[in-house]
């Protein structure tokens, strides 16, 4: 049975200030490190004391404001970060729609970028040669598919990042803000592929800052501010809580 659970995770980030590397700043750094006078690390806590446990069945949207942690939350889930801290234990097979171009290689043509997430995902050779012409049909980007993805546009990465995805079976689904690229048509079937997809997945994770999305999709929710939990629960209640904190700053702002 697929299941998340998350018991005392953190994630911290080293804050990096020094942004110019002068050659007065590497002798600086140099000196430190002869001497043993390096200066001293500050973190950035990114996530800090997560606990969740997300079981079959459950569709859970995590809302909150801008840099509170929502999308990091999930690289860690995906195991695209690991936590400094606590336990992330992830069981079922994972598939994940997050920011364009995540896990590809640039140098690489866009049916080896097939090949190779497709094996990252859990598929067998099998499945991927039975399947790649359905994925390269759907991308729908011609002769681009055996050219570097480097000479690739947002567009073409997103449709082929949903083909890799549509074309998968997850028993957990992550989702960061729902999104659909391309002309109309590539809108239209993107968008009714999506909800097939939703409909397959045994548990799913989205983060979205539709609240219209969360409440009427999710059977659950996550408020995350400044990388803790803030609340979880049904999802009227987490929104309306939500909305309490920050809606009249988002209404102030929209009015001045």
């Amino acid at each position: 049975m697929p299941i998340i659970s998350a018991k005392d995770v953190g994630l911290r980030f080293v804050k990096s200030y020094d942004k110019t590397w002068t050659a007065r700043s590497k002798l600086a750094r140099l000196a430190g490190t002869l001497t043993g006078r390096r200066q001293p690390v500050s973190y950035h806590h990114v996530l800090t004391d997560i606990n969740m446990e997300v079981k079959d069945g459950e569709r859970v949207g995590v809302i909150g404001p801008n840099g509170s942690g929502k999308s990091t939350l999930l690289r860690v889930i995906s195991k695209i970060y690991s936590p400094n801290s606590g336990i992330m234990k992830v069981e079922g097979r994972l598939s994940s729609l997050l920011s364009l171009g995540t896990g590809y290689n640039n140098v690489l043509t866009g049916l080896e970028n097939i090949q190779m997430n497709a094996l990252l995902h859990g598929m067998t050779m099998k499945e991927i040669e039975r399947k790649l012409p359905e994925i390269i049909e759907f991308a729908d980007i011609g002769e681009h598919i055996n050219k570097p993805m480097k000479y690739y546009s947002n567009g073409m990465i997103a449709r082929l990042s949903f083909s890799i995805v549509l074309s998968l079976s997850p028993e957990i689904l992550l989702i960061d803000e729902v999104f659909s690229v391309g002309d109309i048509a590539f809108k239209r079937k993107s968008e009714a592929a999506l909800h097939e997809l939703l409909d397959r997945a045994s548990i799913q994770v989205i983060v979205s800052h539709n609240l219209d999305l969360i409440a009427n999709h999710c059977n659950r929710a996550i408020y995350i501010e400044a990388g803790r939990m803030k609340m979880d629960g049904r999802p009227d209640e987490v929104i309306k809580r939500y909305e309490q904190d920050y809606g009249a700053a988002e209404e102030k702002t929209e009015s001045s």
